[in-house]
């Protein structure tokens, strides 16, 4: 049996397709919805964790503070990008705004990838494990990878 909590988060940005032949190459936005499900191996009966594989408080804080801050209201800038999203990038950062440099194409999958990443990363001294990452760029459309640990 496996056991997993999940939770839901929301956050606005930025981005554009360099190079896609559709309408995403252009510079829109989206309200990103986030959920995130952890898992441990197994869950104590003594604490103040007694039956929890997190607090859900504790998940909130810890996505939070990886993701959601550093997301929301940003420009999602992709170091390979056309010359046209670099230079939105170069203006937007002149300006003191929000920008997210990534090492890949800011697609949903790419960005679900990068925060189940981060999270693990940040997690990696825990027993805990992001073991899914669902991220939906619009209320129909989402991008969903597993860690399988």
């Amino acid at each position: 049996m496996k056991l997993t909590v999940t939770k839901e988060f929301t956050f606005d940005c930025a981005h554009m397709l360099s190079y896609h032949g559709g309408l995403c190459s252009n510079l829109h936005g989206h309200t990103y919805r986030l959920e995130v499900t952890a898992s441990k191996d197994e869950i104590t009966n003594e604490g103040s964790d007694e039956g929890m594989i997190i607090d859900f408080g504790d998940l909130k804080r810890i996505v939070k503070d990886s993701v959601i801050d550093k997301f929301d209201h940003s420009f999602l800038f992709w170091e390979s990008g056309s010359d046209a999203e670099r230079e939105i990038a170069e203006t937007i950062k002149k300006y003191g705004m929000r920008i997210v440099n990534l090492k890949d194409r800011p697609t949903a999958e790419n960005i679900a990838i990068y925060i189940i990443n981060t999270l693990n990363e940040n997690l990696k001294d825990s027993s805990i494990n992001i073991v899914k990452v669902r991220l939906y760029e619009t209320p129909t459309s989402y991008a969903e990878v597993k860690n399988y640990v």
